[in-house]
């Protein structure tokens, strides 16, 4: 059944309201017309329960906007969005391509510092997230009394003489939801087994992270990147008012888990009565990495799930933590992305929270 504005229909009894779904839910391609994001093919998705997002054709099926019932919920970085013709890769350059938005997807040969690893050059957080999908499919229709919407499609992240992997993503939500979710399948298509490296970079901001915003997760553990974010250990989960000069802190989580390996995090601003949650499987994702950059004008919460870390690739190697795919393996990796809204949602996920 759709819940469309609380109340609970059938598809024979929403029809009888509506001469076309379209005026409730829909998928519209587009294309972003002029500055450093033209060219760019996108679609927006809204689905009727106030969830609104852009997915990013040209860039991995990212998302990029994300609001509800009209308000934003992710960041967007000065330089805003990039398209793949002009992102900047070498060095330190990536800070002037970088989006930001609601998730961009790091991987799949390394996530973190740029490196040179056995011949082959990587750049920092990897190609993924600039490369355009393939055989992209729109999904829109009834299944029973449901209306699904969603985005499916393929990015290839491969070299002569080197790596073949190919990322095939879905995108979904459903007629009233208040989330989506993502499906995620990465295969081998080479030879040779191939280091592999994914993190979500999901962005949240303003005005859901403001003066107040409490990051909430099932902590086990809680690891300071480096001696800037040692010392902010202590308040990783308090959100302040935007600070000049703010220098960033990492941290990474280990976090309970289900006994199927299902976790949560979310980052929730009572004030508003609203929070984003992030719901995934630690069996996939192993490692919690938390951004926390609180600098004026660089006003972000990260929160990004990953099956590594975010030193880059060397470091995995001397680890000994880098994950490997076989040829012609395949290793699924599924998230829900969604909202808190009011106090009987936010009280509920605490309490999901505490039985982990």
């Amino acid at each position: 059944m759709a819940f469309v504005y609380g109340i609970e229909f059938s598809k024979e009894e929403l029809l009888k309201r509506v001469g076309n779904i379209s005026q409730l839910a829909c998928v519209r391609p587009f294309e972003f017309r002029e500055g450093k994001a033209g060219g760019i093919k996108a679609f927006d998705i809204t689905n009727g329960g106030g969830l609104q997002f852009t997915v990013l054709q040209d860039k991995c099926l990212d998302l990029f906007d994300a609001k509800y019932r009209g308000m934003n919920l992710n960041f967007v970085s000065k330089p805003g969005l990039v398209s793949p013709s002009l992102v900047e890769a070498d060095g330190m350059k990536f800070l002037r391509s970088v989006p930001g938005g609601m998730l961009y997807t790091c991987g799949l040969s390394n996530v973190g510092a740029a490196c040179h690893d056995e011949g082959v050059d990587h750049c920092f957080h990897g190609r993924i997230r600039n490369i355009p999908a393939e055989k992209v499919s729109v999904v829109s229709g009834w299944e029973g009394d449901e209306y699904i919407l969603g985005i499916c499609g393929e990015i290839r992240d491969a070299a002569l003489f080197n790596d073949n992997l190919v990322l095939r993503r879905s995108i979904m939500t459903r007629l009233g939801s208040k989330s989506l979710t993502i499906h995620d399948e990465v295969e081998n298509e080479g030879y040779e087994t191939q280091g592999m490296m994914l993190m979500y970079h999901i962005n949240i901001g303003y005005p859901i992270l403001d003066e107040g915003t409490k990051l909430i997760l099932p902590r086990h553990e809680t690891a300071p990147r480096d001696e800037e974010s040692e010392r902010g250990l202590q308040e990783y989960d308090r959100l302040t008012a935007p600070v000049d000069h703010f220098k960033e802190h990492v941290f990474f989580h280990r976090v309970a888990n289900g006994p199927e390996g299902n976790t949560a995090a979310a980052a929730v601003n009572e004030a508003l009565g609203l929070g984003v949650y992030i719901k995934y499987n630690k069996q996939q994702l192993p490692n919690l990495i938390q951004w926390k950059s609180m600098m004026s004008g660089d006003y972000v919460l990260g929160i990004e799930p990953a099956n590594c870390l975010c030193n880059g690739r060397l470091d995995e190697k001397l680890r000994g933590t880098l994950k490997r795919i076989a040829p012609f393996e395949t290793v699924a990796f599924d998230l829900e992305i969604g909202i808190l809204e009011g106090e009987n949602d936010i009280n509920g996920f605490k309490e999901y929270i505490n039985s982990l």
